[in-house]
Order: C-alpha cells, then structure tokens, then sequence
C-alpha cells in the first residue's frame, strides 16, 4: 500500500482509473451496471492505492439518526426559505429530524463534519455543485444526497430541478409574439446552472425567431447589494434601452425594477420585465412581476419523498427529474397574453 500524506476520496479513485465517480460509487456500493471491464480496473486502482471508504461513517450508517441534513445558499434569496418550508413540513410529516445548514458562511463544515460522523442519514442541496466540499464528503460516506433546483452532470445522486431552459425559451417566445423585439439579458454569477440553463434558453427562443441578443443587451453581474438596481438605473437613464428585459431570477428581476422607477422609467408603458422562479414577492401588487414560475411545493415534497426512500433502500439507480415551469403574466408586461 502506498503511503499518502493525504486520504484519498473518491473523486481521487475515479481520476486514477480514468472513470466518474459516478462509476467509482457503483463499484464500491455492489450496485449493477458496470461493465466488469471497468469493475477490474477501478478495483486494482483501489487496491494498488489502498483506499478506504470512510469507515467510521459506514459503521455508523447501520444505526440511522433519523436526523437529515438541508444544505442552503444565500439564503436572503427568497426562494431558498421556501424550499426550506416544503421539505421541512414533508420531513416532519415523515418523523424525521432536519439540521440547516448555511454553506456559504461556516456552516459547510460542520456539514462535513456531520456527514463523515455518520450524525445525518442524507442531506438536501439546495445549491450543490461538483465543487462543492460537503457533496464530495457524502459521496465518500456513501449517505443519500437529492439536490434541488440545480443539476450537475456526471454524479450519482437524485437531481429535482424545473424546466429551466424551457422558461427561458418560453420569455424569448413571448416577448417576439408581442412585438418586442429589442430584448436585454440581465443575469446573475454562471456558476448556478439554473442561471445558465435559462439564459441558454432565451438565446435559443430568439435564434428561432431569427433573431439573437446584441451583446450591448446582456448584461452579467455578480450578487451584490444594490447592484441590479443600479443596473436598471442605468438602463433606464439610456437613450439606447431594450424594449423589454428577461432576468435570471425574481430577485434580480425586482431589483431592477426598482432601479428603472427610481429613473422615471415606466413598467409596462417604457420597457417591460420578466423574472424567473414566482417567488411570493413577485405577486405582491407593488411588484406585480410576470415570472417564469417553479412548482416549488411539488419539487420539494418529491425531493424528500426520493431523499427518505433512499435511505430506506427502497430506489435503484439514481435519477434526474424535471418539473414543468409555466409563464405567469402580471402587470410588468401589462398583462398582456397572446
């Protein structure tokens, strides 16, 4: 056996043997549907490195705590207490325990912590991605991980997200229907999938429709206090403005709002705004925002549904689901329906 200075993951494992971690867990977990080709070669790497998973927590996994994990982000987003509300009912309902924890502050490793002592039975993310520490440690402790809202490619646990592309082909689809054809762009940081997918979308509502968004109509900043609404400050104050403006989410989406009233801009009459999510907020009569809106309840309660049958045991191979977003017209397109 070599001798490390550092324990190896999985992820470690899967590089070595040239495969996903994916196929590294199957391997190590007994689970079906690997090649016994590659079987061989992930076992020989694993023996040639002397790896071993997490035994502590292993041992631990065969006395559960009825205790489970959600794992949250920003969560001044409005949209993450909702989730938070939904999947904490569902566990309640289900006489399970549920810890929060704050990933982007301290709370990710007493997260890490929880998960290789074995004091959680599987963990909800809201925000996970292959870069993130606490789902690499539960990968490697072999406890159940169901993420919402965000999808990542290559890994091996449930994923519960909306038809976020979809959304953003619907947005472009509807500003062209009503003659909008000067449209803008504003999102958030790219490394959310969710903010990806729907801009991804929009571009290809608009390349359908013959058309395509001019680069001085997109416009990408970082999360920061007050920053899209200055955004819409300056956009309204512009000779040169778009017709109408698509967001990354509701919460981008009502600061810029904000920002194109405090400059006199009228929302619907001058430019119109849509957001993404149908965060409560957005329906407020101040706000009155046409959203691209999730099936926050449903996501939620079928995230805990997968989370608390795979820790029975009672699911095979893991699995993404989609639920189906729907264009929600209020006033800040003048509620205007084709």
């Amino acid at each position: 056996m070599n001798t490390k200075t550092k324990r190896l993951s999985s992820t470690d494992i899967a590089r070595l043997a040239g495969v996903s971690q994916a196929t590294v867990s199957r391997v190590l977990s007994g689970v079906d549907g690997v090649k016994p080709a590659t079987r061989e070669k992930v076992m020989a790497v694993v023996k040639q490195q002397g790896y071993r998973p997490n035994a502590f927590a292993q041992a631990m996994r065969t006395s559960l705590s009825s205790t489970v994990g959600v794992a949250v982000s920003r969560i001044t987003n409005p949209i993450v207490p909702e989730i938070l509300e939904e999947l904490s009912r569902q566990f309640a309902a289900n006489n399970r325990r549920v810890v929060v924890w704050n990933t982007d502050e301290s709370g990710e490793e007493s997260l890490i912590g929880s998960v290789e002592s074995g004091m959680v039975d599987g963990v909800v993310f809201t925000a996970a991605s292959h870069q993130t520490r606490a789902v690499q440690a539960a990968l490697d402790a072999q406890i159940p991980i169901v993420s919402i809202n965000r999808t990542v490619d290559g890994v091996d646990y449930d994923q519960v997200v909306s038809t976020n592309e979809r959304g953003g082909e619907e947005v472009a689809n509807y500003f062209v229907k009503c003659g909008k054809t000067r449209v803008a762009f504003v999102n958030g940081s790219l490394d959310r999938t969710t903010l990806v997918d729907r801009e991804a979308g929009f571009r290809k509502g608009l390349e359908k429709a013959g058309l395509s968004l001019l680069p001085e109509f997109y416009f990408q900043r970082a999360f920061q206090e007050n920053v899209f609404r200055q955004l819409g400050m300056d956009i309204g104050s512009s000779e040169n403005r778009p017709q109408a403006i698509a967001c990354g989410n509701d919460l981008i989406a009502i600061q810029v709002l904000n920002g194109l009233k405090a400059v006199g801009c009228r929302v619907p009459e001058d430019i119109w705004v849509v957001g993404f999510d149908g965060i409560e907020m957005s329906g407020w009569d101040i706000v009155d925002l046409t959203t691209v809106q999730q099936p926050i309840e449903l996501m939620a309660k079928d995230a805990a549904t997968m989370l608390m049958d795979r820790i029975a045991g009672r699911r095979g191979q893991t699995e993404t689901r989609r639920y189906r977003s729907e264009l929600v017209i209020r006033g800040s397109t003048g509620n205007q329906r084709v």
